[in-house]
């Protein structure tokens, strides 16, 4: 039996956010976290292409786009955001993550971040930081924001990209791959003929890659 979604606000990191509960022998708990424009409500979508049964959470960005969207970084911004940009936001998932762990009993070095786009380049700065350092990543139609990435290395990473983004370049997500890859990350990419957003075959591809990745944990 699927459990039902509920909303919290967490007041030390200033969070909304939506979550599932799970247990941990099911499948691993995973941060969701929308790209720019989304809320806690976008990434819900993308449950049919994870594994069903573990705790699942997906925050709202900190700074309010648009009527009624939000944003991971504080803009405007010239170009692309770097790692630095998100600092404040990888301090709200620390404090969201220290509150999950004492009431739900989870642990962070358990825990998957998967996002999209925005949410995607949140996902690998919030890795890079020594108190946040997750299980895995997983980048839906992401991109490497500009930072030191070098402790990413063993990093288990699943990327799926559209190979006609129209936002995201595809050449770039390759190239930040590689990147990736050559600091010893353990990348699993996928790319398939769509835009902005993980098409089927990757979606398809990345429940495979996490029965994989939590099986042999």
């Amino acid at each position: 039996m699927v459990s039902e979604l509920k909303i919290k606000h967490n007041s030390r990191s200033g969070l909304v956010y939506r979550y599932r509960e799970g247990n941990k022998d099911h499948g691993p708990p995973i941060l969701l976290l929308h790209g720019l424009g989304g809320d806690e409500n976008a990434m819900w979508i993308l449950e049919q292409g994870i594994l069903e049964g573990g705790f699942k959470i997906a925050p709202r960005g900190l700074f309010e786009v648009g009527e009624s969207g939000y944003s991971w970084v504080k803009g405007p911004l010239q170009g692309w955001p770097t790692r630095d940009d998100f600092t404040p936001s990888v301090e709200a998932l620390k404090n969201l993550v220290e509150e999950l762990e004492a009431e739900f009993i989870l642990r962070r070095e358990d825990l998957y971040l998967m996002g999209f786009s925005q949410g995607a380049a949140l996902a690998f700065a919030a890795a890079s930081d020594p108190d946040l350092r997750p299980k895995a990543v997983i980048s839906t139609a992401g991109f490497l924001p500009k930072g030191d990435f070098t402790n990413l290395k063993d990093l288990p990473i699943f990327w799926g990209h559209g190979s006609r983004d129209e936002w995201i370049p595809i050449e770039r997500a390759r190239s930040d791959a590689i990147f990736l890859r050559d600091f010893g990350a353990k990348i699993r990419f996928c790319e398939t003929d769509v835009g902005h957003k993980l098409g089927m075959e990757c979606l398809n591809g990345l429940k495979r890659w996490m029965e994989e990745v939590f099986i042999s944990e």
